[in-house]
C-alpha cells in the first residue's frame, strides 16, 4: 500500500469514527443517518398507537382515533437535537394558537424515558403532548429521517404536508375541520359558511342570525343557525379559557385584551350579552377598569 493510499484509508476510517460518535451523541442509530422522511402527501397516514405518553395524551390512543375529529401534527424529535431546539418553539406557537381550534399536536421523542424528557420540555416552555418512541419504530414507519420531522394529518386521515410546518396548509385543513363541524347548511347561509371556514365565528353568527330573522326563513335555516350558535358558544368559551390561562400565568394585560376581543367579536349576536358579562366579571376580579 502506498503512503497516499494509506493516508486516504486512515482519513476514511477517521470520518467513519466521527460519524459514529456524532450519531451516538444525538441518540440516533447510525443506520438512520442517510434516511429521509417519506413523502406521504395524499396517502393515508401510517397507523400509530401511543402507549408511553405524557402531557395530556392518554395511553393507548391511536392516530386513527382523531379522524373526523381533529387534524394532527406529528413531530418526530430528539431530546438533545440542536435542530429540534431551534424548530420546536414554532410547534409550541402552533399548539398555543390552534389547540382549541381543531389541531392536535403529538410529539414523538426517540430514545430517552419520558421522565428525562418532560423536565427538558418544561425548561423550554413546551407544553404539547409527548410520546416515547423507544426504539424508533414509529419514526421508521414515516422514513426515520433527520430530526425534527413533521407530518400534518388531515381530518380524513390523509397526510396533507410531509416534513413541513406550513402554517397556510394547517389553516386550510382547520378550515375543512370547521366546515365538517358545522355540517351541511342551506344556500341562504353561504356567507356564514365562508366566514366559518376562515374561523370568524362572530361575523358568521351575525350573518346567519340576520338570515334566520327574515320572514319566511325555513326550518332548515333556523336549525343551521341554532347549530352555529352552539358552535360559536364553544369557541367563545375556548377564548375565555385561554384568557384565564394567561391570567394564571400573570399575563393580566394580555387576558384583559382577550376579553375585549371576545366582546368585539360577538357584538351584535345572540352571544353578546354573555360575552359582556364574562368580560365584566373578569374586570371585577382582576381590578381592571
Amino acid at each position: 500500500m502506498t503512503r497516499r493510499s494509506a493516508r486516504i484509508t486512515a482519513l476514511a476510517v477517521g470520518l467513519v469514527a466521527v460519524l459514529f460518535v456524532v450519531m451516538a451523541r444525538a441518540d440516533v442509530p447510525v443506520a438512520e443517518a442517510a434516511r429521509k422522511w417519506r413523502d406521504l402527501n395524499g396517502r393515508m397516514a401510517p397507523e400509530l398507537t401511543f402507549t408511553d405518553t405524557a402531557l395530556g395524551l392518554q395511553s393507548g390512543t391511536r392516530l386513527s382515533s382523531f379522524r373526523t375529529r381533529e387534524a394532527v401534527l406529528l413531530v418526530f424529535w430528539l431530546r438533545d437535537c440542536k435542530h429540534c431546539k431551534r424548530e420546536l418553539p414554532k410547534v409550541q406557537r402552533l399548539h398555543d394558537m390552534y389547540a382549541r381550534s381543531g389541531l392536535q399536536v403529538i410529539s414523538i421523542c426517540h430514545g430517552f424515558p419520558l421522565s428525562q424528557v418532560t423536565p427538558t420540555m418544561a425548561e423550554r416552555g413546551w407544553t404539547f403532548p409527548v410520546v416515547r418512541d423507544e426504539k424508533g419504530k414509529m419514526a421508521m414507519l414515516y422514513g426515520g429521517g433527520r430530526r425534527p420531522g413533521f407530518y400534518l394529518v388531515g381530518i380524513d386521515g390523509r397526510v396533507k404536508a410531509s416534513n413541513s410546518l406550513s402554517e397556510p396548509v394547517i389553516r386550510t385543513e382547520l378550515g375543512r375541520w370547521r366546515l365538517a363541524e358545522l355540517g351541511t347548511v342551506p344556500s341562504e347561509l353561504k356567507e356564514a359558511r365562508e366566514r366559518v371556514y376562515r374561523g370568524d365565528y362572530g361575523a358568521a353568527l351575525r350573518s346567519a342570525e340576520a338570515v334566520g330573522r327574515q320572514t319566511g326563513a325555513s326550518a332548515a335555516v333556523r336549525a343551521a343557525v341554532a347549530r352555529l350558535a352552539t358552535i360559536a358558544g364553544r369557541k367563545l368559551q375556548n377564548r375565555v379559557d385561554r384568557a384565564e390561562d394567561w391570567h394564571k400565568q400573570g399575563l393580566t394585560a394580555r387576558a384583559q385584551q382577550e376579553y375585549k376581543g371576545i366582546v368585539a367579536t360577538f357584538k351584535g349576536t345572540s352571544l353578546e350579552t354573555r360575552a359582556k358579562a364574562l368580560a365584566q366579571n373578569y374586570a371585577t376580579r382582576s381590578g381592571a377598569r
